[in-house]
């Protein structure tokens, strides 16, 4: 790995990500770290027609893959799983921004510095499927923790 960033919006290939986030951490690039998590995240929402479930999809994976990377052991998202299959996407994401206390996943996308995976993000980026007590849930949370996002 050079210097330079290399452009990975590209890659499918999920080993091939994987051996650059190794290699970018270990070379302490974690510019490219992050591109190539996002990437590998990416791929898990390509073949989802609805965009909101498929960033759903991606923000879900980011977490896996940062939960399991951090304890090095498999971590699953069970419960949002299934709350996703009884209630939906949005729904799903409604609740999760209207709860007194931010997420954990919120907290984690915070501090890897992905806020705008978090549902309230999606929830400002896909306005027109909430109610306006959801999105004005949503705003204030990312404005609690310091995070404006463009176009919100």
């Amino acid at each position: 790995m050079n210097a330079s960033k290399p452009d990975l919006s590209n890659e499918l290939d999920r080993d091939k990500l994987r051996t650059w986030m190794a290699n970018a951490r270990r070379l302490g690039r974690e510019d490219v770290y992050r591109d190539a998590f996002r990437q590998l995240c990416r791929l898990d929402g390509m073949n989802i027609d609805d965009p909101i479930e498929a960033e759903f999809a991606v923000v879900m994976r980011a977490l896996e893959v940062a939960w399991s990377e951090e304890s090095g052991t498999t971590k699953r998202l069970n419960r949002t799983r299934q709350k996703l299959k009884r209630a939906g996407v949005v729904q799903t994401l409604a609740d999760l921004a209207v709860k007194k206390t931010p997420s954990t996943g919120f907290l984690k996308l915070v501090e890897f510095g992905m806020a705008d995976m978090s549902a309230e993000a999606l929830i400002l980026k896909h306005q027109d499927r909430f109610p306006s007590d959801v999105v004005a849930a949503a705003l204030r949370r990312l404005s609690e923790h310091g995070i404006e996002l463009a176009g919100a």
